[in-house]
């Protein structure tokens, strides 16, 4: 057996070949798209776009720089690691099992989370196209089908994201189309600065309140990463999944820029018109007309479904890698379904907890997602390092830069962004690692005991 064939086994990591392997570069870069929702950038155009005075773009430039960074650490590590489990198996191999279970612990939060979040947006667009349908019973139906989609097998599930995912790009082309359309009748230069930075207004908003916009604006990338639990399930891994992890980032990162860059020159003044609930809502009717802001509804409940779809996945296989090493208990998540080849315990788990969705703040669960998802890319750039320069000995200038430079880059800049978040979002994600270390002790403890 070649060298590559056994990684590809996970022989070499002490595991077994539990779930299918049938997916390609296309499928895993699709996964991400799906996971992140392109049409997610018009889920906070409103709020931040007021917030920075128009310097949404110059907010996803800082954002994207964060996350092609942190993107090429996860490169590094999925090449090292090709296993399920991300963070937390990265964290745990490099440095230690108790700091790998706390990193996967806090990044289960983003994940955990994220399903949430998307019911709740979904649940804001359902009743202007179907008024009078409770939004509890909005959120169950919603729960219901993306649970489902997950249990039946990962090929099933990739098929609804490749067709979710369509329609979602579709979408954005055609407003940016729109706004080139309305840049031309108002004869705005389509190259102007003022798309990126508001000279007038810096003053006011200042770098700390672009980068508390990018901070916020990371939540929109979340889903490159998430490649990386579909491991064990993409052919060749090390070479599909660090391929799909730069593309997911830099093509997400491209389409924000350039469509809020548009956006901008479109309707300059927008900032201070715009309401930050439904500032997406005014913009589409503002280029388009009342057919396409209504159509907007349509494509975000289809663009939450597809966000759902995947980070309920991803979540269900990093408690599945968790599980199989008992950092948690290997008989409830370690389960594979016989069937499907899924972990199926985990999926309906996380189903039952997204019913939380129905009383949780949509402005406080996304800062509590960044709490975790920025800690986790941090650590997860310490992880480069620490496997490449301190255990491999990889020395000399390229070394230096792929394993030194570019990871402290990667991790500064991700920690500037974590710093930023709100006081709330920090405390319960402080609460929230504290409960981890609460379990992870008495699991600890539990392994003592039993092996007495």
């Amino acid at each position: 057996m070649s060298n590559e064939a056994r990684k590809n086994s996970l022989e070499e990591f002490g595991y077994e070949q539990q779930l299918n392997r049938v997916l390609g570069l296309p499928a895993v870069c699709l996964f991400g798209f799906a996971y992140l929702a392109p049409c997610t950038i018009f889920s906070y155009f409103g709020l931040i776009n007021g917030s920075t005075h128009g310097m949404i773009a110059l907010s996803y430039i800082i954002a994207t720089a964060a996350m092609f960074f942190t993107a090429l650490s996860y490169r590094q590590m999925v090449m090292a690691y090709p296993i399920a489990g991300s963070v937390y198996n990265y964290v745990s191999r490099t440095m230690h099992p108790n700091l790998g279970f706390l990193a996967g612990w806090a990044i289960l939060l983003d994940y955990i989370l994220l399903p949430m979040i998307n019911y709740i947006i979904a649940s804001a667009y359902i009743p202007i196209l179907l008024p009078g349908i409770p939004v509890w019973l909005d959120m169950i139906i919603l729960i219901t089908i993306v649970t489902v989609i997950n249990l039946v097998g990962v090929r099933i599930m990739s098929t609804f994201d490749n067709i979710f995912i369509i329609l979602q790009l579709a979408f954005v082309i055609a407003a940016v189309i729109f706004a080139i359309k309305v840049i031309g009748q108002h004869d705005y230069n389509i190259i102007d600065i003022g798309g990126i930075y508001n000279a007038a207004e810096w003053g006011n908003v200042g770098l700390n309140g672009v980068v508390a916009g990018a901070s916020v604006l990371c939540l929109c990338f979340l889903g490159f990463d998430s490649v990386t639990t579909l491991a064990e399930e993409a052919k060749d891994p090390g070479k599909t999944v660090g391929r799909a992890l730069v593309i997911v980032c830099l093509c997400a990162g491209g389409l924000f820029v350039i469509s809020t860059y548009l956006f901008q020159l479109a309707w300059p003044e927008g900032w201070r018109e715009l309401d930050p609930d439904n500032g997406s809502y005014q913009l589409l009717g503002y280029l388009a007309g009342q057919f396409m802001a209504t159509l907007l509804c349509v494509i975000m409940i289809i663009a939450c479904l597809a966000s759902a779809i995947s980070s309920q996945a991803s979540c269900a296989r990093i408690l599945f890698g968790m599980g199989r090493d008992n950092q948690l208990p290997k008989k409830f998540f370690g389960h594979v379904s016989e069937r499907f080849k899924v972990p199926s315990n985990n999926i309906i788990m996380i189903g039952i907890v997204s019913l939380l969705s129905i009383w949780i703040d949509l402005d406080l669960g996304t800062t509590m997602i960044n709490f975790g998802a920025l800690l986790g890319f941090t650590l997860v750039n310490v992880s480069v390092f620490v496997h490449y320069w301190v255990k491999e000995k990889k020395r000399g200038a390229a070394a230096f830069i792929k394993y030194i430079l570019m990871p402290l880059i990667g991790a500064c800049i991700c920690l500037y962004l974590w710093a930023n978040l709100g006081k709330w979002a920090l405390i319960i994600g402080f609460a929230w690692l504290a409960v981890g270390l609460i379990a992870m002790l008495a699991t600890l403890s539990r392994k003592k005991k039993g092996s007495e």
